[in-house]
């Protein structure tokens, strides 16, 4: 039965996929963690550049907006990189040919509470888009912000998966114990 799943081309490209989404996140947590305090160090700079680049003279550069921004971003990159982690994890029970597991369950649990807290994450994050942005361009900017529905069913069906895992593993252990 591995060899079959080992050969099935779409699992192996989705664990190609998950891998690198889990690197790639990581690596862009960092490299916005790391942007943080170069803002502060560079305010100067940046702004000169803004203000030529947007040909608006009054602009001004709102530092602690931009930090905790950034700060809230790299949250979201380091949320969406735990979520990918505890794909893989599935991914590789489904490669060993077990996926049926408990710990299976309780990752589909981790992953739904994951994107909840990541939409809840967005909402002051488009806030402060809205202030930096304001900032930058001027008082007619504007960042849209809705609530993402799809993200939502996401977080509904991946708590309704973890319950069927969790019952199919019970089920599991009680058909071992009357054998």
């Amino acid at each position: 039965m591995m060899t079959r799943i080992l050969r099935d081309p779409f699992l192996r490209f989705g664990a190609v996929i998950v891998k690198t989404s889990q690197y790639l996140f990581a690596l862009a947590a960092i490299l916005v963690l790391l942007s943080a305090p170069l803002s502060v160090i560079f305010s100067d700079k940046l702004l000169q550049a803004l203000q030529q680049h947007f040909a608006i003279a009054d602009s001004h550069y709102p530092v602690d907006s931009v930090v905790a921004l950034l700060l809230f971003v790299s949250a979201v990159l380091v949320l969406w990189w735990m979520f990918f982690r505890y794909l893989t994890h599935i991914v590789d029970t489904v490669v060993e040919g077990d996926p049926f597991i408990a710990s299976n369950a309780k990752r589909l649990q981790h992953m739904a509470l994951l994107l909840l807290t990541i939409q809840l994450i967005y909402i002051p994050t488009a806030a402060l888009g809205l202030i930096v942005e304001t900032a930058f361009k001027g008082p007619t900017s504007k960042v849209d912000m809705f609530w993402d529905f799809t993200g939502l069913l996401m977080v509904i069906t991946l708590f309704i998966f973890a319950r069927v895992f969790r019952h199919g593993t019970d089920m599991r252990s009680d058909l071992q114990g009357t054998i």
